[in-house]
């Protein structure tokens, strides 16, 4: 130990030397892991602040690519088996455009959407399931895909692409993602729970607002008229129109139209073999496509519409009608509420249209009545006076000599015959029993 100085033999300097590089990279692997700890907080943060599903689903997306460095990020939402949505991030509006059309589900995002569990690929190419890419689509190589779950129930799956500096993604990668996933679910929860409770609340003020103008005498049509725009705006629908039976069974008439309808108010269709019909025969709401609207409907070849909602109108258990949205193509399927809400609208449409007609058998009632009446005062008053009054004038002119003044007081007794006749017949036009 020469100059007080400790020296060590030289294996125990390497070893040393590996103890303190272990030692660094130990460190340095707890800092990255906080780093990432502090990333899935934030991501949490993030996609548990926005309280809209939209919102959410953007957060969600963006999140998990920040969360794993990842150059792609999307969301396919699924609903019975296919992708109804795909929201993306790093891709530019440019590609989008070149790309032209969203994904299918085919490739390795159908296995997912077959088989929800977590996937991770050096090389998506490299899979059997592979498909390619479309022409425009940006190369992709590593791969990452993990479902999300909203409650008991597939919500979608998310899909991560090409970590940066081409590294492929990692054990860690997966459960940062698979956690991120999972609160994302919660999120997804919430925010639908929120937006059904928003829906149902502006339904409930649309169905006030359509019961004061039915009860203000507004009329049958206008009352209609609120209810059908009302389904047509809380079920996101393109167009909505409501038929009611036009003298047989049949044929039906539109009563009201709205949107991509709007044009087709008064004309009249055959409902059998169509989604209206299927609706009358079931009394229930029933769900189909353009193919299954009414034959000789434009609509039924207009590539513009999509998922098509058709609920009966009944009023005491009797069918006054059928009420149908339809959506457009990229809006994707009507769910669960969207059938309540429809059976509810058609249900009190139906009403609608039976207290019309109630209001209508009423006021003829009335008017029967007020015709009765004065009928009856025509007969027993105004007829009888005017009987009394021509037999006087006669007896006066029999008591005149023959002349100028006995042929004006006859013309006058030949006056009131005719008209007692008048009222005779307007009494009998009035009262024909």
């Amino acid at each position: 130990m020469p100059g007080g100085r400790v020296v060590l033999p030289h294996a125990t300097r390497l070893r040393f030397d590996e103890i303190l590089e272990q030692l660094v990279a130990s460190a340095r692997e707890v800092q990255a892991s906080q780093g990432r700890l502090r990333g899935l907080l934030r991501a949490y943060l993030a996609v548990a602040r926005a309280d809209d599903l939209d919102t959410v689903l953007r957060h969600i997306v963006e999140a998990a690519r920040m969360l794993v460095q990842a150059r792609y990020a999307a969301l396919g939402v699924v609903s019975h088996g296919r992708l109804i949505r795909f929201i993306h991030s790093g891709v530019d509006e440019e590609t989008t455009r070149r790309i032209g059309h969203l994904p299918a589900g085919k490739g390795m995002l159908g296995v997912l959407v077959d088989d929800p569990r977590p996937v991770r690929l050096t090389d998506i190419g490299a899979h059997p399931a592979s498909v390619g890419f479309p022409a425009g689509h940006p190369p992709m190589a590593s791969f990452l895909g993990v479902p999300v779950r909203a409650g008991d129930r597939v919500f979608g799956n998310l899909y991560l692409t090409d970590k940066e500096r081409g590294a492929p993604f990692t054990a860690d990668d997966e459960e940062l993602v698979v956690a991120l996933a999972a609160a994302a679910g919660v999120s997804i929860e919430n925010a639908t729970l929120l937006a059904q409770g928003r829906r149902r609340q502006a339904w409930q003020s649309a169905m006030v607002d359509a019961t004061a103008a039915l009860l203000a005498d507004a009329g049958p049509e206008v009352a209609l008229l609120r209810f059908v725009t009302s389904a047509l705006e809380t079920l996101g629908g393109a167009g909505a129109a409501a038929a009611v039976p036009a003298g047989d069974d049949s044929t039906l008439r539109v009563a009201v139209a709205v949107g991509m309808y709007g044009g087709y108010a008064g004309t009249l269709l055959r409902p059998e073999d169509s989604i209206i019909g299927d609706a009358a025969r079931s009394g229930a709401p029933v769900t189909g496509d353009r193919s299954r609207l009414p034959q000789g409907w434009p609509a039924r070849e207009d590539a513009t519409v999509g998922a098509c909602l058709a609920a009966p109108m009944l009023a005491d258990r009797r069918l006054a009608g059928v009420l149908l949205v339809s959506r457009r193509p990229d809006d994707g399927p009507f769910d669960e509420l969207d059938h309540d809400i429809l059976s509810s609208a058609a249900g009190q449409a139906g009403l609608v249209l039976r207290l019309a007609d109630a209001r209508h058998d009423e006021e003829r009632l009335r008017l029967l009545e007020t015709r009765d009446h004065i009928a009856a005062d025509l007969r027993g008053r105004v007829i009888q006076r005017l009987f009394r009054h021509g037999l006087a004038l006669q007896a006066a002119a029999g008591r005149l000599k023959a002349g100028e003044a006995r042929d004006r007081l006859q013309d006058q007794i030949d006056e009131v015959d005719a008209v007692i006749r008048d009222i005779r017949d307007t009494v009998y036009a009035l009262h024909p029993e």
